[in-house]
């Protein structure tokens, strides 16, 4: 029985996708593992399958990324990460950003398609169900942030870090926490709604909301309406909330630390350069990213099969922002 591409990779101790590029003498495999993957293949008597060959053949050895936007730090960190992951597998990546617009996104995916990607990673947006369905049946296709329906992506999961989160808050004597929530008709959007709900009724929180949209001027404003409810403590759902909810207390001349409590959604290095390092629940977007870039490159390598998608757990860390104990009233 002949040799497996898998059986050449193992023995060679490379990844699949390594190995692979090794026996098509690609220059971006270093010289000593080219040869070395090659005597190994002539050693087991490995024959490449010519059906296979002739699908690699027809790649166009790119991935394509679409994400709502590049001015969001954790936008641009995903697509960073990703890059990183499939530069080092050789290939290249084509990254499109669908400023949440569902028409910009379904003409990004067409353009995919027609650059023939050997395969997505995207962020979807509500209303564009059919388009990804559609290209799933085309390119292997992988969700990541965000879920639609029966889709394979790769997600975090809000509940862990949520729960640590107003457990903290009620640890240190909150009682009526805010929540900066983000559109209901996004999956991350309703999930982190729902978790905090849970959360809030769990550690017996008065839970006051504030509904909008993912963006900076939601959460300035949405932090200035939860200020004038008398909230002593604020959680936002995202990292763009989380400025806007900073940009507001600035203004307001709200101290965190001391007056308010602010926990944030996604560690960005900037809210670690506050006065009062801002405290957050975090999803890991560069093991997220990467994790997906993983998955969607060994479908490829298994010539055009669907990705499988994971969740992780999404983690609390407590630092100044929220660290510290309410004054009991008077």
């Amino acid at each position: 029985m002949n040799a497996k591409l898998k059986d050449v990779a193992q023995a060679a101790g490379v990844s699949m996708s390594t190995a692979s590029r090794a026996l098509a003498n690609n220059p971006t495999i270093a010289q000593a593992t080219r040869d070395k993957v090659q005597q190994i293949a002539k050693e087991l008597n490995y024959r490449p399958n010519a059906q296979a060959q002739g699908l690699r053949a027809s790649r166009s050895n790119s991935i394509g990324v679409i994400v709502p936007t590049l001015n969001n730090p954790y936008f641009s960190a995903m697509a960073s990460a990703i890059e990183e992951e499939t530069s080092a597998a050789g290939l290249s990546t084509l990254v499109i950003s669908s400023a949440e617009d569902p028409q910009r996104f379904a003409r990004s995916v067409d353009t995919l398609l027609s650059h023939q990607s050997d395969g997505i990673i995207a962020v979807p947006i509500a209303g564009n169900e059919a388009t990804l369905a559609q290209a799933a049946r085309i390119k292997p296709l992988l969700l990541i942030d965000r879920t639609v329906g029966e889709l394979p992506a790769v997600v975090s999961d809000p509940t862990p870090g949520m729960d640590a989160a107003l457990a903290h808050l009620a640890d240190h004597g909150h009682r009526r926490v805010g929540f900066l929530s983000g559109p209901k008709n996004t999956s991350t959007g309703a999930q982190r709604f729902g978790a905090g709900r849970e959360a809030a009724a769990k550690y017996g929180l008065d839970w006051v909301i504030h509904h909008g949209g993912f963006t900076h001027e939601e959460g300035f404003a949405g932090t200035k309406e939860l200020l004038a409810q008398g909230v002593t403590a604020i959680v936002a759902g995202d990292g763009m909330m989380t400025t806007g909810a900073l940009e507001a207390c600035h203004r307001e001349k709200v101290s965190l630390g001391s007056e308010l409590a602010l926990i944030g959604f996604d560690d960005v290095p900037f809210l670690r350069l506050q006065p009062a390092p801002v405290s957050v629940i975090d999803q890991d977007v560069d093991a997220l990213a990467r994790r997906a870039a993983h998955e969607l490159l060994a479908a490829v390598e298994k010539d055009g099969a669907q990705p499988q998608g994971s969740i992780s757990p999404s983690t609390f860390i407590a630092r100044a922002s929220s660290d510290f104990d309410l004054p009991a009233p008077r």
